[in-house]
């Protein structure tokens, strides 16, 4: 059925753009790629970087995709199944489709602590269908400006099965999830 919905999307680029595909299309596809696994979960691991006090290495991720609509889908990021990590939101805007990652939830912070949250990035030019990238916006510089150069990917293969977060700053990779649909 999922590979069924991702042909019907591409057929229905092809014959709106006569053949070509425009960045808004493509934008629009992986949307709606994403989309179509809304109430589905993946399961897996990082895979770089290997440094062992890093949060969310050496311990099993679990992504949810659990809201869906047609200006947004959030993607809930736990460790261990049930510790909250982070939502990944995708969002339509006026300027494009957009990454942001949202830190708020249900976490406790310190008295005064603030969580860092709100940051990511347009998608590019450079996506497919199926793999889109987001480099960081201004926002993002202005609220956590080492992160000024980071470049966030996801990557959705619905034959495969396996979704794919991955960030890089500076030109080098900082971070990489595989996670497989249960």
């Amino acid at each position: 059925m999922k590979r069924y919905i991702s042909i019907i999307t591409l057929c229905f680029l092809f014959t709106a753009c006569n053949g070509e595909i425009d960045i808004e299309d493509t934008h629009d596809a992986f949307f709606a790629n994403v989309a179509s696994v809304c109430g589905e979960s993946f399961t897996g691991y990082a895979t770089y970087p290997d440094d062992p006090d890093h949060a969310l290495v050496d311990t099993e991720l679990n992504a949810y995709i659990d809201r869906c609509d047609n200006e947004v889908i959030e993607i809930d990021l736990y460790r261990d199944v049930d510790t909250w990590h982070a939502t990944w939101v995708l969002e339509r805007r006026e300027d494009g489709l957009h990454l942001f990652h949202d830190h708020i939830g249900d976490k406790e912070y310190e008295e005064g602590e603030e969580p860092l949250t709100g940051y990511g990035g347009y998608a590019d030019d450079t996506g497919t269908t199926t793999v889109q990238y987001f480099p960081a916006d201004d926002h993002t510089a202005e609220i956590l400006p080492e992160a000024s150069t980071n470049v966030w990917m996801m990557d959705l293969d619905l034959d495969e099965g396996e979704f794919v977060y991955y960030l890089e700053r500076h030109g080098e990779r900082r971070f990489r999830a595989i996670l497989n649909m249960n």
